[in-house]
């Protein structure tokens, strides 16, 4: 991956996200390939995800800084949901959260699912945060209306 030289006054640059470290085998969220949306987050300890029961994984990590306007979702691997039946819980980290970082996980299948210390057990996605106005106002139509789950078929 290229980075350019910090002092260079024609590139702007991305604001920064930072974790404080509150787990000696914490490591840094990291993409996989440059890209990737999320941003792996890795488990620092041994835990089991009961069958049909959840979890709450540390990841040895505190939210330091998000950068003005933006805020942090948390979301499931595919391959933990699809290989094993293990998701997370999509949880929304605001802007201002100063905190553990920690993971809760779901194990939808008849089996005990283990993780261990160093699994990627999670991902952080980035959002860019927008804020428009909310009024209230009359429904307006629209050919949809009010048709709702499965009105569009198969």
């Amino acid at each position: 991956m290229y980075y350019p030289d910090k002092h260079d006054p024609n590139i702007q640059y991305l604001p920064v996200l930072k974790f404080e470290k509150s787990h000696e085998l914490a490591k840094l969220p990291q993409k996989n390939h440059d890209t990737d949306t999320g941003y792996d987050v890795f488990s620092v300890e041994d835990k089991i995800v009961p069958a049909h029961g959840s979890a709450v994984v540390n990841v040895g990590l505190k939210f330091a800084y998000i950068p003005e306007g933006y805020w942090v979702k948390v979301e499931s691997r595919s391959g933990l949901g699809f290989k094993h039946g293990i998701m997370a819980h999509p949880g929304i980290i605001d802007g201002g959260y100063r905190g553990d970082a920690g993971v809760k996980l779901y194990n939808n299948t008849d089996v005990d699912y283990e993780i261990k210390a160093g699994d990627r057990i999670a991902q952080f996605i980035i959002y860019f945060n927008i804020h428009m106005p909310v009024e209230w106002g009359t429904v307006e139509e629209t050919t949809r209306g009010d048709k709702g789950f499965g009105s569009s078929g198969r």
